[in-house]
Parts: structure tokens; C-alpha cells; sequence
């Protein structure tokens, strides 16, 4: 009875097998029938791609597709597409606000290779200012004690939950589709997908007693 009520609630909550996950740019180039798309490409990202000695970067470039944001992401719902940011925080926020359910399941893979398009931010400060070494010992402590990632995840954390209850306050006027509606149909498991394991539970339960009944009349008798 153990395996039979085993049996029945894996096949209550399985779930469908998905598809190896795509983590880099050679990953994706390699997939046949994919494709992929980004917002119209200006700053660094074009020259970044177009004059790339890899060849999988300038493949990436010559079938890219210019998608809006919405336009893409319905897209990558759909499967077989990806949708290429340049920013790696902004998407996450995007994801978890808008692509993302009440118990944590999105169907949106944020791939973990990470390319740098330009060198970072500089700071202009004339030679021989007073302060320079000051400045500098104080960024380093900031970067070495961890402070930066923090104060930048905290940033995207705090702007994931205003926009979460944006959402939830107007959810008629959201311009991009929520997970509920784009994503096949997402829903959180109740009672009534437990139902049949729970009249496989109940059942054993009596089969058993019936069971333990008979066998403790029959050593009596």
C-alpha cells in the first residue's frame, strides 16, 4: 500500500522534463531552429559584436532581431527564443517582477555568462589632488569588504518589491503580460491536484485496518 500511495502522488506532482538550459553565447548559436532578438542596438553592444574575433559573437550579431522588451519576452515564453540584454540587473529585476509567481517559479532561464561590453566607469580628478589616495584606499576597502555587490543587489531587491506591488495594486493596467496569462497557465498546487493522493491515502488507510481487523479475529478464533 506504502508504494502504491508513492506511486500515485509522484504521478499527481510530476512535472514535464525541460530542456538543457543555455548559459553562453556558443550554446545558443549551436541550437538549430533557435533564434534571438534585442532592443535596437546602440552604445557598445554593436561594435562589441559586429567586430568580435569570436565567430559565434559575430553569428549572434548578423541573425539578430530587433524586439521590444514585451515583444521579446513573450517570445521566450513561446520557447525557442532568446531575448539578449546588456544589462544583467535590469533583467533580473524584469524577470522576478513581472515573469515571476507568488511561490518563487518563473519560466524565464537568465543564462550566467556574463560578456563585458566596456572597461566600467572613470572618474575624473586632477593630478596631484589631495584626497586621490584617500579616495582610492576607500573604493578599495568598499570593493574588497563586499559592500559594492551589496549595496547594488539591496538596490535591485528593493526595486523588485515595488514593482511586485505595483503590480498586485494595478494589475488591469500592466502593459507587460504576467506570468499567469503568458505563461501557459502557471498555477500555485492546491487541494484539488492532491485530491486522487489523498483518496489513495484514505484508502489504503481503510484497506490496512480492515486488514489488521481480520488478522487479530482470526488469531483469536
Amino acid at each position: 500500500m506504502t508504494s502504491s500511495y508513492r506511486s500515485s502522488l509522484i504521478s499527481h506532482l510530476v512535472v514535464q522534463g525541460k530542456s538543457p538550459v543555455i548559459n553562453s553565447v556558443k550554446e545558443l548559436v549551436g541550437r538549430d531552429e533557435w533564434r534571438w532578438g534585442t532592443q535596437r542596438m546602440t552604445g557598445a553592444i554593436k561594435p562589441y559584436l559586429k567586430s568580435s574575433p569570436n565567430p559565434d559573437m559575430r553569428k549572434l550579431y548578423y541573425q539578430m532581431q530587433i524586439k521590444s522588451i514585451e515583444e521579446g519576452m513573450t517570445l521566450v515564453l513561446g520557447g525557442g527564443f532568446a531575448f539578449v540584454h546588456t544589462n544583467y540587473l535590469n533583467m533580473q529585476i524584469l524577470v522576478a517582477a513581472y515573469y515571476t509567481d507568488k511561490i518563487g517559479y518563473t519560466p524565464i532561464h537568465i543564462s550566467t555568462s556574463k560578456y563585458p561590453l566596456f572597461s566600467g566607469n572613470s572618474f575624473g580628478i586632477r593630478p596631484g589632488a589631495p584626497f586621490l589616495r584617500r579616495f582610492r584606499l576607500t573604493r578599495q576597502r568598499l570593493l574588497e569588504g563586499g559592500l559594492m555587490s551589496f549595496w547594488t543587489y539591496d538596490v535591485m531587491n528593493t526595486r523588485k518589491r515595488q514593482l511586485r506591488q505595483e503590480q498586485l495594486s494595478n494589475k488591469q493596467s500592466s502593459e507587460i503580460p504576467n506570468i499567469i496569462q503568458a505563461g501557459g497557465g502557471q498555477v500555485v498546487l492546491g487541494f484539488q491536484h492532491l485530491l486522487g493522493a489523498f483518496v489513495v491515502l484514505a484508502l489504503g488507510s481503510i484497506l490496512a485496518c480492515l486488514s489488521f481487523v481480520t488478522e487479530t479475529f482470526g488469531c483469536f478464533n
